[in-house]
């Protein structure tokens, strides 16, 4: 059984997007780490729909949409750690978001 998507798991990705567009230049791994939210939101609101409504093309295709971004999460992590100055210094410029 898919656990339902919140209002408040919905307000705190909005928080977080916002929080992350406030901050310039913007971190690749809170980039990353907001997609990957978003994407598992998706992906839970594909299973909500699909449990409540039977298969159908718009569930599978969000459950699709959703695997993707997971992909593209996960690779733009990976790919942000790599990228990171020696040390894992971050600009002292602004307070990471998260």
């Amino acid at each position: 059984m898919t656990v339902h998507v919140t209002a408040a798991e919905i307000a705190d990705l909005m928080h977080r997007i916002q929080t992350l567009h406030e901050y310039r230049p913007i971190n690749p791994i809170d980039q990353a780490a907001v997609l990957a939210m978003k994407a598992e939101l998706l992906a839970r609101i594909a299973d909500q729909r699909s449990e409540e409504y039977g298969p159908c093309d718009y569930t599978t295709e969000a459950r699709e949409i959703a695997d993707e971004a997971r992909a593209i999460a996960t690779n733009a992590t990976r790919l942000a750690r790599l990228h990171r100055p020696a040390g894992g210094a971050k600009s002292e410029e602004n307070e990471p978001p998260f």
